[in-house]
């Protein structure tokens, strides 16, 4: 019997722990620090930039708008970085927390349900451990 491959999304949850949301703050944490340093970089570089002023207006206006847009882009993530920390410390011991999504792959062959096979499956875990899984 003839069948496909085809590729769907796996939604992981968490149920909540403490060490859950001391670790995924840390995480968060550290990639502030990242994002905090590539602001730094893009003011270092602008910085440099105007000192140089080897290039001409119309090409020192192109390259001030790619350094904004990189550092407005920045901006941004550490907001969001910001945000999620704010939910994070919100959340109650127990609770369950939609942590991210996996790539998987699954056959269907004749006579398979479509939408069953192509729905979001799940898997909860707590503390890293498997609790249940949906496919």
């Amino acid at each position: 019997m003839a069948s496909v491959s085809i590729n769907r999304k796996i939604l992981v949850k968490v149920i909540v722990t403490q060490d859950f949301k001391d670790s995924f703050s840390q995480q968060l944490n550290s990639y502030k620090a990242e994002i905090d340093s590539a602001i730094e970089k893009i003011k270092s570089e602008e910085s440099r930039f105007l000192l140089t002023g080897t290039l001409n207006s119309t090409e020192i206006s192109a390259y001030r708008g790619k350094l904004a847009k990189e550092r407005e882009q920045q901006e941004l993530a550490k907001k969001e970085l910001e945000e999620k920390q704010k939910e994070i410390k919100s959340l109650e011991i127990g609770s369950i927390f939609p942590y991210m999504q996996l790539d998987s792959t699954t056959e269907i062959k004749e006579g398979d349900n479509l939408f069953e096979k192509i729905s979001n499956g799940e898997i909860t875990i707590r503390d890293g451990i498997v609790v249940s899984l949906k496919p």
